[in-house]
């Protein structure tokens, strides 16, 4: 059997690419989860922010540490709910009755805003709320005897790191399959 003959029987296999019908499905489903996500990540924003003001104003901390910390912590969630915002209204402009191909490019400009999103604005919150929640700890820390204060705020610290080592690479990952999954099936479509 000589090249010409194997690259002719290459040539003849039939190729799985998947159907537009299939594709605009898995689309939809994205879009529509998107939408989910962001009400979700709403309401628990704006729940969180009317949380911090409830103990801004019941508690009344006497420190300027812990007031500060409340804002810093209320700041974080402003900063990383608008953000995702802005990502959810590049999801939501994306039409289905465009070409493929410029749905591709709208899937990775979506992608890399997520990264942006990924990298910065959610270590800007992370260090921003982590930040908070120890300036207003501090208070409350310094009040309580050593043999409570400090396995309180070692547990603390343990869950801050639990979150950034653990959670947020498991959260990014699965963010990022979902949007890969889409963009390879566009591609696909495209070749």
């Amino acid at each position: 059997m000589s090249t010409l003959d194997l690259k002719n029987l290459w040539q003849q296999q039939p190729t799985n690419q998947p159907k537009i019908e299939e594709v605009l499905k898995k689309a939809k489903a994205y879009k529509k989860k998107s939408t989910q996500n962001i009400i979700v990540q709403n309401i628990t924003g704006v729940g969180i922010i009317a949380y911090l003001l409830f103990i801004a104003f019941y508690y009344d901390p006497d420190l300027l540490l812990a007031k500060l910390g409340i804002g810093c912590a209320i700041l974080a969630v402003i900063i990383y709910t608008v953000s995702q915002n802005k990502l959810y209204f590049l999801i939501n402009d994306i039409g289905f009755d465009t070409n493929s191909m410029a749905y591709l490019e709208k899937l990775k400009e979506i992608k890399n805003r997520q990264r942006r999103i990924q990298t910065t604005t959610t270590s800007s919150y992370f260090l921003l709320f982590s930040l908070g929640l120890g300036l207003y700890m501090y208070e409350y820390l310094l009040a309580l005897q050593p043999n409570y204060s400090i396995p309180i705020a070692i547990v603390t610290l343990a869950w801050l790191a639990v979150n950034w080592f653990y959670f947020r690479p498991r959260a990014i990952k699965k963010q990022t399959a979902k949007i890969d999954e889409l963009i390879q099936y566009f591609s696909s479509i495209e070749s």
